[in-house]
Parts: C-alpha cells; structure tokens; sequence
C-alpha cells in the first residue's frame, strides 16, 4: 500500500489496488440508505471520487459539475441554479451521517469538507497505516523538542532513554496540559459549530418544508384568459364591483356564428394565455422544487376544481384574475379589491379606508412607479392542502413575489418578521416592489398578518 500521506492526514491512492479500495469504500456508502433511494447524489458524489483519483480533482468546479454531471448548457447561471451547491451539501451531510454510526468507526473515511468539491481520503487503522505522518500538531512538537533535546544530551546517556525522560517531563509540564485543554476546546468548539450549522434550515427550506416532504406532485394554479366572471369574484366577498368588471363566461362567448362554444375561434378569441409575469414567478418557483427533487404540475385556474386542489400543495399565482386566489384570502386581513374602470387595491380590513397600496388603471404605463402584492401560506381545511400564493395587483407585484419567495435573503427577512413558527405557521404579507417601465424592481415587505 502506497502511504503518500499530506499534512492534514489524508491519505493520497496512488497504485491501482489503493484506487480500488477507495472504489469498494465509496460502493459501500452508495449501497446504504444515505444514498440508495436517491439518483442525484450517488450520480455526483461517483464522479467527484472517479476524478479525483484519476489525479483531476483541482479541476472540480461549480460550473464543470452542472455541466458534466447535471447536462447543464456550458453558460448556465449558477446564482439562479443551486443544483451543484444543494447536491454537495446533501452529499456531505449524508456522509457525515454514515460516519456518525458506530459501525464504521474502523472504515476507510471518504470526506468533503465544506466549501471544497475535491474529496479527501483517511485510511483506517486497520489498514496498517502508519499513523505517525498524520499525527496532531501537539505530538509533531513533542517529537520536535525531543529531536531536538538529543543534540545536548551527555555522551555517556543512551539516546532512547534520554528521549524518554524528556518525553515524559514534557507531557507532565504545566505547558503541554494547557496546550492540550486549548486544543481540546477548540476542536470542540470547531465540531459544535459545524453540527449547529448542518442541523439549521435556512428560511427558503423553513418556508416550503411542507412542500418538500411531500410526496405529492405540486400543482401550479395559473390564470388563463379572462377573468372568471362577476360570480365567482362576488360570491368571494372581496371586489368591488362596476358594469365593466363584468364579463362573459367563458363557455357562452359568442361574438358571431364563427366563434360558437366549442369551436377552435371560440378558443383562440379567449384564449389560454399566461401573462409573461406569471409565467416568470411560476418558473423561480418550480426550478426550486426541481432542484429539491419536487414535480410540478401546471393547470389554468379556468378548469381547476376543487378536487384537483385536493391532490398535493398547491401554488396560487395571480391575485384579480385567479377566483382561487380571491377565495383562499376572503378570511384574510389583506385582501384584493377594484374596479375595472378605476382601480384595483389591496385592501386593510382593520382599515378599510385605507387605498394607499393601489394602481390607477388610467395612468400610462411609463408613469406606473410602484407595484404591490401578496403572498401568503395557507393550510386550506376545505382541501386538507398547503397553499402557497403569489399575487400582484399588477403584472410588476407577480413577477417580484415570485423572486421574493425563493430569495435567502428576503426569506431570513420574513421570517424575523412572522417569528416563531415560522416552518409551520400559516401567515400573509403585503409586498411593494418599484417598476421601471413595468420591470419589477426588488421587493420588500411592507404588512405582516400571522395565524
């Protein structure tokens, strides 16, 4: 066995049997239930292994590993696509967890530290490894001064012994104990850290944990089209309406003999098209689930029912023009409300008056300075589901909810805001974006309401 062996202990395979125990060691943590039910993982942590021992492990990086492994396109953006970055830390705390078990304590230890995508590799102690080239520092300096003492030992003094002796003062001297207790707290400190730091979910997890563990497909609630009519809208409580809030249901729409229910003009002329801005949030949506191993499933608010709402999570996206979003929030403090001919708001309940989160529909779109929204996570009773929804009063308030809901640093934001219970507590805020030539800006939260 080859003992190439670096300064922190790890352990380097250079001969082609070496290599092959490092291989049986990684198929043994493959074939445990840390990786086996999951294809991601082992897909990744294989390759990382193969390519570090065929000596091109420097070459491992973020984006080289979506590329390779992932078939990701060569200029993919690797800020929006965490799959590398998610996949790693999965890899690194299911190996950690494999270790944990006391009956692997004598194994081969594969490791990844934090913040590196090359592996390390410590062999065993059974593995008859001389463990003297991956001594602590504390013993390297021990066995430093007692090198060293030899020189200035007396000449009638056997070497062995007199290197005893010192070895022996050394490790009873004042000096050695606190260097060894400051070391020992250290190492503690360093362990504790790092166990908080993997035990603590980040507020973008806490926030769609149900989401994630649920095995269930999660069904995107997109509107299409019109708007669902005056009925549904009114039966909600929630809109104020004029003549032109009214409109055609969809199945009786005819505007001549051409365009008759049923026929493709009739279709075409009402169409089941997605507002770009839905579309947008509902894609930062999905592509986070995606990245979790979650599966989406996309379906127009206009043929939705409520037993399709009853078959996973569901994502509401839209807030005037989707009737399960006006339904979902009737109970809620914030609210949509408007006309048609006017303006729509998000109305206060414990303020009513109060219009100051609105959009004037006459104003010309280049004079359009700030749009609002709401987003909210609601446990449906009637559906025995979690609703997450993402609504702006206009298309801008859409596209910046969505970003906000997959954003770290506007989820830790909202969660300090909603406090304890943030991971299962259902909640809504109100959100106000600026808009520059109808381009969302970024979002921040302006109402929180918590149940």
């Amino acid at each position: 066995m080859n003992s190439a062996v670096c300064e922190n202990g790890s352990w380097t395979p250079e001969t082609e049997e070496d290599k092959e125990m490092v291989r049986q060691q990684m198929n043994r943590l493959l074939g445990t239930s840390h990786f086996k039910n999951s294809r991601r993982y082992p897909l990744l942590f294989r390759f990382i292994v193969e390519e570090t021992l065929e000596g091109r492990g420097e070459f491992l990086k973020e984006r080289l590993l979506g590329v390779r492994v992932f078939d990701r396109p060569a200029d993919y953006d690797t800020a929006t696509d965490p799959i590398v970055r998610v996949t790693i830390a999965e890899i690194r705390k299911r190996i950690a967890q494999y270790y944990h078990e006391e009956a692997h304590d004598a194994e081969m230890r594969i490791e990844l530290l934090p913040g590196h995508y090359i592996p390390e590799f410590h062999l065993s102690r059974d593995a008859g490894f001389d463990y003297r080239h991956a001594s602590s520092p504390v013993s390297r300096w021990v066995e430093k001064q007692t090198v060293e003492s030899e020189s200035i030992l007396p000449p009638a003094q056997p070497v062995a012994a007199s290197r005893k002796t010192f070895a022996g003062r050394l490790i009873h001297s004042p000096a050695f104990r606190y260097v060894l207790v400051a070391l020992t707290v250290l190492l503690i400190a360093v362990a504790a850290g790092a166990v908080w730091k993997w035990s603590q979910k980040s507020a973008v997890e806490e926030l769609w944990g149900s989401f994630l563990t649920s095995r269930s497909t999660v069904i995107f609630c997109l509107p299409v089209g019109t708007r669902p009519g005056e009925g549904t809208a009114s039966a909600a409580g929630i809109i104020v309406h004029d003549q032109a809030f009214a409109r055609v249901p969809l199945q009786n729409a005819s505007s001549s003999d051409s365009s008759l229910p049923g026929t493709f003009l009739a279709h075409e002329a009402l169409g089941e098209n997605v507002v770009f801005s839905d579309t947008l949030a509902a894609l930062r949506i999905s592509n986070y689930l995606a990245v979790h191993n979650r599966a989406s499933n996309f379906r127009p608010n206009t043929v939705t029912t409520l037993d399709d709402l009853r078959q996973g999570p569901v994502v509401l996206l839209g807030g005037l023009d989707n009737q399960w979003t006006l339904r979902a929030l009737a109970s809620w403090r914030y609210r949509f409300a408007g006309t048609d001919s006017e303006q729509y708001w998000i109305v206060d309940a414990k303020q009513p008056a109060m219009t100051n989160w609105s959009l004037d529909l006459k104003v010309p779109l280049s004079n359009v300075k700030r749009d609002f929204a709401i987003i909210a996570r609601i446990h449906d009773e009637s559906t025995g589901q979690v609703e997450m929804i993402v609504a702006g009063i206009g298309m801008s308030g859409t596209a910046a909810a969505g970003e906000f809901l997959v954003d770290p640093q506007h989820m830790e934001a909202l969660r300090r805001r909603v406090g304890a219970g943030f991971r299962s507590r259902d909640f809504e805020a109100v959100l106000s974006t600026d808009v520059v030539d109808g381009i969302a800006g970024s979002p921040v939260i302006l109402a929180v309401e918590v149940r």
